[in-house]
């Protein structure tokens, strides 16, 4: 894996970077991470600020950033859930205001802590616009303002159609809602920023190390390598999508991929064609979005549209997939049709974690010595600095607003045995793609009736509250 590290992502292949060498024998600490990624290194940082005389240690399977943190987007935005909406829903309006307002705050602790450690992460704060091209897409997006308006949300304005269309030039969109707080970046600078941060601050960093096991005993736990054993008082499973291979998780995530496609730079000329001038990053409304963004170097990327269901977890061989490729020109060619000229020189996937309920998921499991966090549901940029800040707060036992937001100690649903769970998902799946294609309401088929009756019925369930 590490050999074809730069073939990962434009991202990943844009700089140099050897991975540190594996574990090699036996140690102990304070603290052990299994997983180099945001949530993992972001968690090991926070807890070095908090207290630099603990020992923190983060192991990697691969390189830092090999998974989702090194080949995603690179929108930092305060998204929890599909929608605001959906979050309401989900948790009830004062939790949801809570979390958005904690949300917010993460996007500007990336932008401090880039500024305090140095990270040249190209960050660009140009907010987001959240856009529907169908009249379904429309109730969502109207839906959407009217939701952070009452709560009393500041930053968001709503833009009618030729306010939309004088903004970025596509005779698609038909509305669409501004939102301030939303930072541009490169997200493999930022990771491996990151790394190099958590070392600066005490922390070792072993990559290349992938766990083979863990296991709690004698008041501590161990995680045993192929190499060596770490033995810690605590351990913070950060494996997101890679939570599948995991069994005490793998029955409460979804591992799906989304894929990407980014242009050669544009000339001024083409960019004038389109616009843009804020270049903010955008989503439309599609259950399965497309989210599309420029970059620095005057890229325009476009990513998402499926989202393909990878039962057995992340793997390198569904990296590449020509199907969705596909789909993806096809939609940017409607979309933007005054580029048909622009071609694209970089395709990748990578895997994401999702749970029963769109939500995250962070707490202890039964023991209170191994904790988890994962399910960033494609928007974990931001939301796993802010879920590392509560994991940070877990850990050292502190009883802060960052520990009782409603993503803590809060178990996913139960998916089920795989072989219930995945006719359900796939089920699912096709009618959402169907009502996405068409842009019309479809009836869901009675697996998918089942699964959205039954997914979220423990999703108030404590961690501890069984055996997994």
């Amino acid at each position: 894996m590490v050999q074809d590290l730069a073939t990962r992502s434009y991202w990943l292949g844009l700089d140099e970077y050897e991975p540190d060498a594996p574990l090699d024998g036996d140690m102990a600490a304070d603290v052990v991470i299994v997983g180099g990624g945001f949530s993992g290194l972001w968690t090991a940082y926070h807890l070095l600020k908090a207290d630099p005389a603990m020992t923190v240690v983060v192991i990697e399977a691969s390189a830092v950033g090999y998974g989702a943190s090194g080949r995603n987007g690179g929108f930092a935005m305060p998204l929890i859930h599909r929608s605001l909406h959906d979050l309401v829903d989900a948790v009830g309006p004062d939790e949801a205001t809570a979390l958005y307002l904690a949300a917010e705050e993460a996007v500007r602790n990336i932008a401090s802590a880039c500024e305090a450690e140095g990270i040249s992460a190209d960050l660009q704060p140009n907010g987001s616009m959240t856009v529907a091209n169908n009249p379904l897409q429309d109730e969502h997006v109207h839906r959407e303002f009217e939701t952070a308006q009452g709560l009393g949300l500041s930053g968001f304005t709503f833009l009618e159609k030729d306010d939309v269309q004088a903004m970025v030039h596509s005779d698609t969109f038909r509305c669409a809602v501004r939102e301030e707080t939303c930072t541009l970046m490169n997200p493999a600078r930022l990771v491996r920023g990151l790394k190099e941060a958590v070392i600066r601050a005490g922390g070792r960093v072993f990559e290349q190390t992938p766990m083979d096991r863990f296991e709690e005993r004698d008041g501590g736990v161990t995680v045993t390598t192929p190499k060596g054993k770490i033995t810690a008082q605590r351990a913070l499973l950060a494996t997101n999508a890679y939570s599948a291979r995991i069994p005490a998780l793998s029955r409460h995530v979804m591992p799906f991929y989304s894929y990407i496609l980014l242009s050669e730079p544009l000339t001024e000329e083409q960019w004038s064609r389109v616009g843009w001038t804020g270049r903010e990053g955008m989503e439309d409304r599609r259950t399965f979005l497309h989210y599309f963004r420029p970059t620095v170097d005057g890229r325009l990327m476009w990513a998402g549209r499926d989202a393909p269901y990878r039962p057995n977890g992340p793997d390198p061989k569904y990296d590449r997939d020509d199907r969705v490729f596909d789909r993806l020109e096809e939609s940017f060619a409607w979309t933007f049709p005054q580029l048909s000229d622009v071609t694209f020189e970089y395709r990748w996937g990578g895997p994401i974690g999702i749970t029963g309920t769109f939500v995250p998921c962070a707490g202890w499991l039964k023991g209170g010595r191994v904790a988890y966090a994962f399910g960033f549901n494609g928007h974990g940029v931001a939301i796993t600095n802010l879920v590392a800040m509560s994991m940070r707060d877990l850990i050292l036992e502190r009883d802060t607003d960052y520990s009782r937001l409603a993503i803590i100690d809060k178990k996913p649903a139960d998916l089920g045995p795989r072989l219930l769970r995945d006719p359900m998902i796939r089920s699912t799946i096709g009618y959402q793609i169907e009502q996405d294609d068409t842009g019309r309401p479809v009836k869901p088929p009675l697996l998918a009736r089942l699964m959205e009756r039954f997914a979220p019925a423990t999703r108030t369930m404590r961690a501890d509250d069984e055996d997994k």
